[in-house]
């Protein structure tokens, strides 16, 4: 048999786990000594070769003892089925508050925004119409003052063009 532990071939190994599931732990300490191997790698091995594999009772035996302890708070949230709420009114009713007034305040100054662009506009379409009328009257005025036409047909006032007035004066 071969003395470094990672050599061992798959029978040798199940023959120590058969011999280790033999005995007892006293064994196991032995043959790990004997073999130079741990008591670990040996029941590593049975587990491996599913020789020895501990039965439910000896499980039970060897596992730990759990004690749960709980709080009074838990066994009446476990009662209940569910945590119960336990809501401050307080904050709740602040929040409430802050956040309608946020928005209020949001839908106010939209509409302030809106009137403010509504105003402005209608104030540059009425100074462009301004300018638009002036325009025009220059433009009626100069027509007026640059040709000829009837004033009043029954007093008999008529107008002339200013140039030609200027030299019927010069003229006379």
């Amino acid at each position: 048999m071969s003395k470094d532990s990672n050599k061992f071939t798959l029978e040798e190994k199940t023959k120590i786990a058969l011999e280790a599931a033999s005995g007892d732990k006293g064994k196991l300490a032995n043959l790990a000594t004997k073999h130079n191997v741990t008591v670990e790698q040996i029941e590593e091995w049975m587990r491996e070769t599913g020789i020895g594999e501990p039965t439910k009772e000896e499980e039970l035996e060897e596992s730990e003892s759990v004690s749960i302890s709980a709080s009074e708070e838990f066994a009446n949230d476990y009662d209940y089925g569910a945590t119960e709420d336990k809501l401050n009114y307080k904050r709740l009713f602040f929040w409430s508050i802050f956040g309608i007034s946020v928005i209020l305040i949001f839908i106010i100054a939209v509409f302030n925004v809106y009137e403010y662009t509504i105003q402005s506009v209608g104030q540059q379409n009425s100074e462009s119409s301004q300018y638009y009328d002036i325009e025009e009257q220059v433009k009626n005025d100069e027509e007026r003052l640059n040709s000829f036409g009837v004033v009043d047909m029954e007093e008999g006032i008529y107008r002339i063009p200013i140039d030609s007035a200027i030299v019927n004066m010069t003229n006379e």
